[in-house]
């Protein structure tokens, strides 16, 4: 089933509207309750809302959302896939569990030059000069991330030496430099391993 929503942040704030306050993220493969710091059973969970939401006619950007309620305790929380690499990291119990009602909804943001207050980055873009824009891991020097807690991975512009959103086919593609943080004394290019995964789960 594919419908129209107006954006990721309007959708994200409509739930928590509803009672989904609380905040939840992947971990080693598994789904954590942040506020508590326990893990929740993915075959008990139950996944309310499960969003895929497209933007572009190809589909060049993808995030996910999903409204959850534990069973165990009655929290209602959000699980927010923001660059669709979650269903890659997450156990085959709750990867299973997070798609199997999941539905695509188009949202209209295909041609808005920025996302969540970063410029946008288009595929067309970066297949013009690939070796201009890198993956940063865990900087310390992250924007705010509208949704609540922080990002784990934002695009960088070495050109303009600011961060930038990447749109979700330029993060799957394999030439994009992933440089994870090594700390403050570290360079761009100190212990890049291109083989290094996406660590979108890092709190």
């Amino acid at each position: 089933m594919t419908s129209e929503v107006g954006d990721v942040l309007t959708t994200v704030q409509a739930l928590v509207g509803k009672g989904y306050d609380r905040e939840y993220r992947v971990k080693d493969g598994q789904l954590i309750d942040l506020k508590l710091g326990s893990r929740l059973n993915a075959c008990d969970i139950q996944v309310d809302t499960a969003l895929r939401l497209e933007s572009g006619e190809d589909a060049g950007d993808v995030s996910n959302i999903y409204a959850i309620t534990d069973p165990a305790t009655q929290h209602k929380g959000l699980l927010i896939d923001a660059f669709d690499v979650f269903d890659e990291l997450c156990s085959r119990d709750l990867s299973e569990k997070l798609t199997e009602t999941r539905q695509t909804a188009v949202v209209q943001d295909g041609d808005v030059p920025s996302k969540h207050g970063l410029r946008k980055v288009f595929k067309s873009e970066f297949e013009s000069d690939p070796e201009r824009y890198v993956l940063r891991e865990g900087f310390p020097d992250f924007p705010d991330c509208p949704f609540g807690g922080a990002f784990s991975i934002l695009g960088f512009d070495t050109a303009e030496q600011t961060y930038v959103w990447l749109v979700t086919s330029i993060i799957r593609d394999p030439r994009l430099i992933r440089i994870p943080y090594q700390g403050p004394e570290a360079t761009d290019d100190d212990g890049f391993d291109p083989a290094r995964s996406v660590a979108a789960d890092a709190s």
